[in-house]
């Protein structure tokens, strides 16, 4: 299923489907929120491809208390204080997600 649509797929997706994959119990499928790729543990979203590079990540408030000080500055990830529960990655390729791996590990312990 991952991918954007038919015949079209991202690569930072299909990372991040895999990183995730690793650090929590997800399941994919289609967003509650549009016709897009997402990741889900147990019945809640935890993240969906909004465009090429660009996931929405579910962190929940606790979640980011425990991250901001480590990923609050890095380029690739945005947070909209509006948006409470969630934060964007901006993904320049698949290898950001290295030094994110302890993000994806926190996001996940925090929706289970």
């Amino acid at each position: 299923m991952a991918g954007m649509g038919p015949g079209q797929s991202d690569p930072c997706w299909e990372a991040f489907v895999g990183a995730l994959l690793a650090v929590g119990h997800a399941s994919e499928r289609r967003s509650r929120y549009a016709d897009k790729p997402a990741l889900f543990i147990g019945n809640r979203e935890i993240a969906h491809c909004e465009a090429p590079g660009v996931i929405d990540l579910r962190i929940t408030r606790a979640g980011w208390l425990q991250a901001r000080e480590e990923f609050g500055q890095d380029a690739a990830v945005q947070r909209d204080p509006a948006r409470r529960d969630w934060i964007e990655l901006h993904l320049e390729s698949a290898a950001d997600l290295d030094r994110l791996g302890g993000l994806l590990a926190i996001a996940a312990a925090a929706n289970v």
